[in-house]
């Protein structure tokens, strides 16, 4: 089976010439939104969008390991080899004699195992998946709350910084206040990701709610008023 995605992916680049143009550069996009459809396919719990989804992943994997070979930079074999190689090493406990007993050790092994601890975090995730991370990865190594109560106080400190800081320090504190609240949601076991997508789509369908009301009232909504859109999106959320 794998053979026969190699060889589409090399007939493709050869004679389709869309496929010939591509570069590395050109599918690091293409390959962000395929992991992000994955992901919605995983939240909307659909099997057949979840395959679907993983396969373009798988080739577009495979279609810039292609490339690399074409360039003489790597070669797939290398590519499989090296990957096979890592994994047996982050896991000693399987393939070697290291006891770790159980998912928190496992972790901590990984963790501690990094001359940098923060290595290999990409620059260009989303700030808020970041931030999840970085925390999750100090935590590892003792930097952390005992209990949610400590980023709870910790919000609060970073809201009346907020709320006292001059103008041109709103930025910086909006920062650490929004830090503070992904520290909080790991605490609560809360995916900050997650929760702020479900908060994006609890807001447009209460919005879109609102626009439909007022469309049957023959209103505009550039003609009515913030109290009136108000009235009608608390009764949205009363109805909810």
């Amino acid at each position: 089976m794998f053979d026969d995605l190699l060889d589409l992916v090399k007939t493709l680049r050869e004679k389709c010439p869309w496929d010939r143009k591509q570069t590395l550069e050109s599918l690091k996009g293409k390959l962000i939104e395929e992991a992000y459809e994955l992901v919605e396919a995983i939240e909307a719990d659909r099997v057949e969008a979840i395959t679907e989804e993983i396969g373009d992943i798988i080739f577009l994997a495979v279609f810039l390991g292609r490339i690399l070979e074409e360039r003489e930079l790597a070669s797939l074999e290398r590519i499989i080899t090296t990957t096979v190689q890592k994994y047996k090493g982050k896991h000693p406990h399987v393939f070697a004699d290291k006891e770790l007993k159980d998912e928190h050790a496992v972790l901590r092994f990984w963790q501690r195992s990094k001359e940098d601890v923060f290595a290999g975090i990409p620059d260009v995730l989303p700030a808020l998946l970041a931030a999840k991370i970085i925390q999750e990865r100090a935590s590892k190594l003792g930097f952390d709350w005992a209990s949610h109560t400590g980023p709870l106080e910790k919000v609060k400190e970073e809201l009346r910084e907020v709320e006292d800081s001059e103008q041109t320090a709103h930025s910086e504190e909006m920062g650490d206040l929004l830090f503070a609240c992904v520290n909080l949601s790991r605490h609560l076991n809360i995916d900050p990701e997650d929760a702020l997508r479900h908060g994006n789509k609890k807001f447009v369908r209460r919005f879109r709610e609102i626009v439909r009301e007022l469309k049957k009232q023959g209103k505009e909504i550039d003609d009515v008023s913030l109290e009136e859109m108000d009235k009608i999106w608390d009764a949205v959320k009363k109805a909810e």
